[in-house]
């Protein structure tokens, strides 16, 4: 490796290790964690505090040893701003490298395939309001949380069935911006986006991730890392054939898990109203059936296509986000007995199944860290940029 990239592979190893860290660290202590050398480290941090990226603070004493100088990431120096495109709003956040909000604002609105453009504008508004809002802050990216499949480029949303969207150029759109020239932009589906506030609270775990929302969505995490596939899609568990030529699926095909469990199937399927919030979905659902019938109709469903996903996957840790969150304990009996039936993995270990511990907004905020997190993989071009506008 050259010397240039060795730097900035350091670099990005200390800054991440401040970023991810759940209290000040020290410089022996990053020098631990990252095997660097206790020089290294030092010389690497002086770096990052220099340009604005970590902070330090007073000596803390630690007995009879070297009082210890806490290190943890800037705040208000830089800004990462997320949007969330949903059926009925649109949000926008803006956090620092601590992960402290700054501003969020939302616009409620219908988006659909008739005023793209409207939504569009809509989050221009919102990232100039949350932008101005957060000061002095320099604007490093900011990423779109879609309800929807992106293409393998970034450029378009290939669907999103909530929002009857089909092959929207929505980066185009994005770029042709004011407030973004010059700004990295990433589009991302949601659900890809709601994980990282997950892998936060479990760094270097593996597990499917499973979110029931108004669709079925998901994501496969290994070792801590989120994994794409060829096209970007990996863990489109809502899409999943649990019983072939059965309801007809938004996706235009039959028998998806989406089409079972998902929100509106199942609003639907009992003939709720159409303000019945996610959040009230089962209560209401009890309310015009019995709630063992309701809660082994998801299990079940939902059972088939984790164990078809634990066989190809190998992994035993599931965890349930959305609606499903609060009934993980109702429903895990049904997930486990189909798993039983049908996974091979339930012939050696318990398969064990979790709850997230889900923010208000985890799309949202997913995508203001997805937003930052370039800087951190490339804190030597900050660095750089820092040092030409001083001299």
């Amino acid at each position: 490796m050259q010397s240039t990239h060795l730097r900035e592979h350091n670099l990005s190893l200390v800054m991440r290790a401040v970023v991810n860290a759940a209290d000040p660290v020290s410089r022996a202590t990053l020098a631990r964690s990252t095997q660097l050398t206790k020089p290294t480290v030092s010389k690497l941090v002086e770096e990052l505090i220099t340009a604005g990226l970590v902070e330090e603070h007073a000596p803390v004493s630690q007995g009879s040893g070297r009082p210890m100088v806490p290190l943890q990431p800037a705040q208000h120096t830089v800004l990462g701003i997320g949007l969330e495109i949903a059926a009925e709003h649109i949000s926008c956040l803006g956090i620092d490298l601590a992960g402290g909000e700054l501003s969020s604002r939302t616009e409620y609105l219908e988006v659909t395939a008739d005023n793209v453009h409207e939504a569009v504008q809509a989050c221009a508004r919102l990232l100039e309001q949350v932008r101005a809002e957060a000061g002095p802050a320099t604007l490093v990216g900011v990423c779109v949380a879609v309800p929807g499949r992106i293409s393998p480029d970034g450029e378009s949303v290939l669907s999103a069935p909530n929002l009857d969207w089909d092959d929207v150029p929505l980066m185009r759109e994005l770029q042709a911006m004011p407030a973004l020239e010059g700004v990295p932009v990433l589009v991302q589906n949601d659900i890809r986006l709601s994980v990282l506030t997950e892998i936060a609270r479990r760094p270097d775990e593996s597990f499917m991730y499973v979110r029931g929302s108004t669709g079925v969505g998901g994501a496969i995490v290994l070792e801590g890392k989120v994994l794409e596939g060829v096209h970007g899609w990996a863990g489109e568990f809502g899409h999943t054939v649990v019983e072939p030529g059965g309801a007809l699926c938004r996706c235009g095909r039959r028998g998806c898990l989406e089409a079972y469990v998902s929100y509106h199937a199942l609003r639907e399927r009992a003939g709720l109203r159409r303000d019945v919030l996610i959040d009230e979905l089962v209560e209401e659902l009890s309310r015009s059936t019995d709630r063992a019938e309701v809660i082994g109709t998801i299990g079940r469903s939902l059972g088939l296509a984790v164990a078809n996903a634990l066989n190809i996957l190998d992994l035993s840790t599931v965890v349930l986000s959305g609606y499903l969150g609060p009934i993980a304990e109702e429903i895990a009996p049904f997930i486990r007995e189909t798993v039983d039936l049908h996974a091979l993995a339930a012939e050696v270990d318990e398969i064990v199944i979790e709850r997230s511990d889900d923010l208000a907004a985890p799309a949202l905020w997913g995508a203001a860290r997805a937003a930052v997190s370039p800087l951190l993989d490339h804190p030597g071009d900050w660095i750089a940029r820092s040092a030409s506008l001083s001299d």
